[in-house]
């Protein structure tokens, strides 16, 4: 019988592994509401937080655990930006770090990488890999540089400077890609990683035009992938919104799969992509996830197993970050119906 690690690795490799791989990976902040504890609870204690981790996912059977998201601002605050920690989310940043050069040549890359936060999240890494055991998949999670560059300078101002100055948003962006790959290579030397996950929500689809996509997104996010493919991990990139009329150029950051949201559809994507990298998604977090019973999550994610997963290549995911309001009955049924229909790729 093959590990949940073997299958997610399989799937990666374009297989049809003996079931389909199933998380969920854009939850971060998720397991601490299953568990009512708060991030701010956490932060001292880098074990128990492993354990929550694990606990929730292993009682979901989730195939793989991700470590980093929902506190991805502590990379902004290491920086030297502010961070405000709520009581039902991810820690929201509350002050900008850059409006010029000055500002930006003023940030240290290697001294937040030497902070208590940054240290925090190395050794929650750790404690999950050791409690796994190589059991499941663990990824870490961090962001692209288009996504750091509009938490640094704020999207709203960050758009702007796209059209009226792209030298600045270019030297923005050349900081945060060495920035994204100095967190990932820092996050690494963890031991027993199996993978990366890239998020990039402020490269959506509904944000971002294509043309400047292909400028300010892609290269970037290129520089990072192909970067970190020397470390030979498996990695996973997510990008927000309907990105159906882009997909066709993602293979060509040496991604090996990418995440999509419920904006995109699960057949149209496939035929896109054609095998040259694997599909992941997309169960609507809210209008499913958070809204339906377990019966009828099962049965919309039997859909998009139908969609999606016939070829092999495909994980099952939500389209996007699940709140507070997602019950864990609801990923369950999410998760079994990835698991129950291992073999049956054509899925009736």
């Amino acid at each position: 019988m093959t590990t949940p690690n073997e299958n997610v690795r399989d799937a990666f490799l374009g297989k049809k592994p003996a079931r389909i791989p199933v998380g969920v990976c854009l939850g971060g902040s998720w397991p601490f509401f299953v568990e009512n504890v708060t991030l701010r609870d956490l932060l001292t204690d880098p074990i128990k937080t492993a354990e929550i981790f694990y606990r929730v996912n292993e009682r979901v059977d989730a195939d793989f655990i991700t470590v980093g998201t929902g506190a991805t601002a502590l990379l902004i605050e290491s920086l030297g930006g502010e961070v405000t920690f709520t009581d039902n989310g991810a820690p929201v940043i509350s002050s900008l770090l850059v409006s010029s050069v000055s500002d930006l040549e003023a940030l240290d890359i290697e001294a937040a990488m030497k902070t208590e936060r940054m240290a925090w999240l190395k050794a929650v890494a750790t404690e999950t890999v050791r409690i796994n055991n190589g059991h499941r998949s663990i990824f870490v999670s961090g962001r692209a540089p288009f996504t750091l560059a509009s938490q640094i300078m704020g999207l709203e101002v960050f758009s702007k400077a796209l059209i009226k100055n792209p030298s600045l948003a270019a030297k923005l962006l050349e900081f945060t890609t060495r920035l994204s790959i100095a967190y990932f290579e820092f996050m690494l030397e963890v031991p027993g990683i199996d993978g990366i996950f890239i998020a990039d929500p402020s490269a959506s689809g509904d944000v971002v035009s294509t043309r400047h996509f292909e400028r300010f997104v892609l290269p970037y996010l290129t520089s990072v992938v192909q970067r970190l493919s020397a470390y030979n991990k498996l990695s996973l990139v997510h990008i927000c919104g309907d990105i159906t009329n882009r997909l066709h150029l993602l293979p060509q950051t040496g991604m090996q799969m990418i995440s999509v949201d419920s904006k995109v559809d699960l057949k149209t994507a496939k035929e896109i992509l054609d095998g040259r990298i694997g599909l992941s998604g997309n169960v609507n977090p809210v209008a499913v996830l958070e809204d339906l019973s377990p019966d009828e999550v099962y049965q919309v994610s039997k859909q998009c197993l139908k969609d999606g997963a016939a070829d092999g290549g495909f994980m099952l995911l939500p389209g996007c970050d699940i709140s507070a309001h997602v019950s864990e009955a609801n990923v369950k049924a999410m998760v079994d119906v990835a698991h129950e229909f291992t073999h049956e790729w054509n899925v009736s």
